[in-house]
């Protein structure tokens, strides 16, 4: 659908519709009647609000030969999950060797049939490849319409028949995005305002805006910093906040002005996982900081958020071992879950901390998991999903696969550009299940390019591009040494671990071993990102979506 002029648009006769579609959904199924397992449900946005939790049982088994209601070849690519509303299912995308093109697709839950698709050019094109976000924003939805926000600085609005309510285009204000790998926080939302987190090398902010018609209610200044986590609701003692962690920082907000109610300090690490809400406690997680070593991250941790002193909430445990590096935590009864790089489960008592047991799943999972009832699904990139039923020990149902592991569907229509930052040609199968590169979970999550950023080129002298470069943008004498006042804010906690001799001063040498150790780590990214990748799941009525960069699954119950 191309995008058009109000014209006289009535938000009312939108919300009306939306109320309609809501009511007729409620009352009937296809056989006339309302059943316990119909078009009832909801997920609503980014890990549905921060629980990840289904409020109806999911099927347990499927395969690439059964189980599967139907699947469907996206026009574009994207990395959002999908969400779900009323029977609706909706998917995000880019379109385009360089994302000309944002959409957003609208599909029956039950049969995949399209009901209506929305087009619009991109305020800001970039190339289309696994070294950039695409359409890594997960959108939300409620019974007004759907809200989708893409790192091309496109946030729109559109009602429940496609049709545009409201656009904003973000990098007015911020400037183009500035992010090495784009922009992948998800906006979070409450019943009259979406909250947009805008973390990059250029002006950075949490604002929030009106559902109804776009504008900005409140806005509040972020340092600039390279994040992909997003932003959560709570409401602790009646006072509702919107909550953020990134920037080595974990930040609560008064949703009614952005006033700050807390924050807690020393949270390294916390770039890419985003933080779960549970009754008053708080779980937040991070991932393993460059340079760093197992045991050296204390961030992973639970609070408090209904006992503050001194403007921090009361940290309850930290898990000095456990880290959560791509998929956020989720809560399962009397445990939490955290899955690192390595893709070793750690299983915590939520209530002390300690660690009930640990466990190699032996999949990479980028996609953060859902829980249903005492089960918990873990999504893996290759398409398989383990079920796993909640306990002090490791007890796994089923593993399930969407498709042939060892021979993947390549994308039938899309192809990555073969120019600009990290191009790599066509798009095809996977040639390696490798430590993820450019991206993973539901948007980007390295913290650093080794060979080439986004926004900024630095001093050709320094030894490799990307951080390297960012970093010695700071080189105010230019004697190639960085030391004090001259490292970049947004590096300065990883010093300790660049600078291996121990003056305070990072030298040509330590940029030269950093470079180097990126490198390494990053050698197989490009074949670890290639489509079909599992980037997203949503899940009501008793049928999971599932995203892979090009198609879109749909698994139910046999009937």
């Amino acid at each position: 659908m191309i995008p058009v002029p109000l014209h006289g648009f009535s938000r009312a006769a939108s919300l009306l519709r939306g109320l309609a579609v809501l009511s007729i959904g409620l009352m009937f199924s296809s056989t006339g009647f309302l059943r316990a397992d119909d078009s009832v449900g909801s997920w609503s946005s980014f890990r549905d609000g921060g629980t990840s939790r289904a409020s109806a049982p999911l099927p347990t088994r499927w395969s690439a030969s059964e189980g599967i209601a139907w699947q469907k070849e996206l026009e574009g690519y994207g990395q959002s999950a999908p969400v779900i509303h009323a029977g609706k299912v909706i998917v995000t995308s880019v379109i385009g060797p360089n994302c000309q093109q944002i959409a957003v697709d609208c599909l029956d839950l039950a049969t995949g049939q399209a009901t209506w698709s929305y087009r619009r050019a991109s305020s800001n094109e970039h190339p289309s490849n696994y070294m950039n976000a695409r359409a890594a924003p997960t959108p939300i939805v409620d019974d007004a319409g759907v809200y989708a926000f893409f790192e091309t600085g496109d946030f729109v609005a559109l009602d429940w028949e496609g049709e545009m309510v409201w656009h904003r285009d973000e990098t007015e204000t911020s400037g183009k995005f500035d992010n090495s790998h784009g922009i992948g926080a998800s906006p979070a939302s409450d019943a009259t305002s979406l909250y947009l987190l805008i973390e990059h090398g250029g002006p950075s902010s949490l604002s929030a805006v009106n559902k109804t018609d776009g504008s900005v209610r409140w806005s509040i200044e972020r340092d600039s910093t390279k994040s992909w986590a997003s932003p959560v609701i709570a409401t602790i003692d009646g006072r509702s906040q919107v909550i953020v962690s990134s920037g080595g920082t974990v930040t609560g907000y008064d949703t009614a002005d952005g006033t700050e109610v807390w924050q807690l300090d020393g949270v390294e690490g916390n770039s890419v996982p985003s933080p779960v809400v549970d009754g008053e406690r708080l779980i937040v997680a991070a991932r393993l900081p460059e340079f760093s070593s197992d045991g050296q991250v204390r961030a992973n941790c639970a609070v408090d958020l209904s006992r503050l002193k001194d403007g921090k909430p009361e940290v309850l445990w930290r898990a000095e071992k456990a880290i959560s590096e791509y998929a956020s935590p989720v809560v399962c009864g009397e445990f939490v879950y955290f899955l690192n790089k390595a893709n070793v489960l750690h299983c915590i008592d939520i209530a002390t901390g300690k660690i009930a047991y640990r466990k190699r799943l032996s999949l990479a999972c980028w996609a953060t998991p859902i829980v249903a009832g005492d089960l918990v699904y873990f999504f893996a990139k290759s398409g398989e999903t383990k079920v796993v039923r909640a306990g002090a020990t490791y007890e796994e149902l089923a593993v399930n696969a969407l498709w042939d592991v060892s021979n993947p569907p390549a994308p039938l229509h899309y192809r990555e550009s073969q120019g600009g930052h990290g191009g790599q040609g066509e798009s095809g199968g996977h040639k390696g299940r490798g430590e993820p590169g450019a991206h993973a979970k539901e948007g980007v999550p390295t913290e650093e390019s080794p060979t080439g950023g986004h926004g900024g080129e630095g001093p050709k002298k320094a030894p490799g591009g990307g951080m390297v470069a960012r970093m010695m943008a700071g080189d105010a004498n230019g004697d190639g040494v960085l030391e004090g006042e001259e490292v970049p804010e947004m590096f300065r906690a990883m010093i300790g671990r660049i600078d291996t001799d121990g003056d305070g001063r990072i030298d040509a040498d330590e940029l030269e071993a950093m470079a180097k150790s990126f490198a390494e780590r990053r050698k197989d990214s490009a074949a670890s990102a290639r489509d079909p990748i599992v980037y997203g799941v949503a899940a009501a009525d008793g049928r999971i979506a599932i995203r892979t960069g090009t198609r879109l699954y749909v698994v139910a119950h046999d009937h």
